[in-house]
This record gives C-alpha cells, structure tokens and sequence, in this order.
C-alpha cells in the first residue's frame, strides 16, 4: 500500500504518528509525533491511503449524516451509501471507506438498520 501524506501509522514501539512529508525518490518518510495533531488526523477514523480531495469527501459525507442519536446516525449512514450504490456518483475508494465506517458504527453501538440488506456474496461461507 502506498504511503500518502496524512496517513496515521504505528511505529515499532507501538506508538502512533502522522505522516508529514514522504519523497519517494529519496525513500524518506517525516513524521509528526504530536498527540493533538495524530488525535486531529484520526479524528473521525483512520482514512489511511486517501488522497485530500478523498479525505474531504468522507468528512463531509460524515459530516452530513450526524443527528442527535447514535441509531440515526447510522440509518442515516446506511441511507446515504445506499444511495451512492445506486447513482454511482462516488469515488468507489471513499465508498469503500464509508461502509467500512457504518460497520464499526453498527459494531460499536449494536445497532442494526431495520431496512440493512448485504449482498450475500461478501459474508464469508464456513
């Protein structure tokens, strides 16, 4: 995976950082070990692997689906994708980002959304 700018990444030590500055010509990474700026990078989730104009796009959909409960929030969330699905008006990377954040969502606050289809091909067969 290639490393871009912004990235949160855990060193050896087990300690976060953020990603200021990679050269690939020169193979050097700078990183930025502040805690506020990490906690600020990862604010709503770690979106390693996004491009700026992508990370804005998942925090502006974020940012569209807040509501005063945790429930409708994610009902809002799974509306949305929904609708991303079936006008393919998204950046299927952001889209990848956006399910991936409805499902800790559903996980985190154990809920479900009444209307919540998969497509049985992604569950995993034992």
């Amino acid at each position: 995976m290639k490393m871009v700018n912004g990235d949160v990444i855990f060193l050896s030590n087990g300690r976060p950082a953020v990603v200021k500055n990679v050269d690939y010509e020169s193979g050097t990474v700078e990183l930025e070990n502040d805690l506020a700026k990490i906690q600020k990078q990862s604010e709503k989730g770690i979106k390693n692997n996004l491009d700026e104009k992508q990370r804005s796009a998942y925090n502006v959909n974020l940012k569209s689906v807040e509501a005063d409960s945790k429930k409708d929030e994610i009902q809002n969330l799974y509306e949305l994708i929904q609708s991303y699905k079936e006008s393919k008006r998204i950046d299927p990377k952001v889209l990848r980002y956006l399910e991936n954040e409805l499902m800790h969502r559903m996980l985190r606050d154990e809920h479900t959304p009444p209307n919540y289809q998969t497509d049985l091909r992604n569950i995993p067969q034992y």
